[in-house]
């Protein structure tokens, strides 16, 4: 008789890697609003918009607490959100409709974000709705 343990989504350090991802994007955010605005300071960037810092930060973690909770497919639909929101925040700030615009980058990552993310959770409750019907 041979026992099968079976090794976990995302265990021990799995807080690293959100945090790894936060500040990468942190980086990033960061060098292009030295390009868009060289005149201010890394404090007065971080201090003028700490709602926009603290949701990158939130949608960070949010997949992979969600994949520690063992929602494999909560955590992959979160990731890409996040991944895509991201993508369309610098493709709407690099082609100069964030400086007419301000808030539209940001409103376009939030609206990708949380549609992949809501995608996620339908599929997850459909999945436990079936399996509870199932049983």
């Amino acid at each position: 008789m041979v026992l099968v343990v079976e090794k976990k989504f995302l265990e021990e350090d799995w807080w690293k890697y959100p945090l790894a991802l936060f500040l990468l994007q942190l980086t990033f955010w960061t060098l292009l609003g030295y390009r868009l605005n060289p005149h201010l300071g890394f404090f007065q960037r971080i201090l003028g918009s700490y709602v926009v810092l603290f949701a990158f930060l939130a949608t960070a973690f949010l997949p992979f607490v969600a994949g520690r909770l063992q929602f494999r497919t909560l955590f992959w639909s979160g990731f890409a959100g996040f991944l895509l929101g991201l993508a369309a925040y610098y493709a709407l700030s690099l082609m100069k409709v964030g400086e007419q615009f301000n808030l539209l980058p940001f409103i376009a990552f939030m609206q990708v974000y949380v549609a992949c993310f809501s995608l996620g959770l339908v599929i997850e409750f459909g999945r436990y709705v079936l399996r509870k019907l199932t049983e």
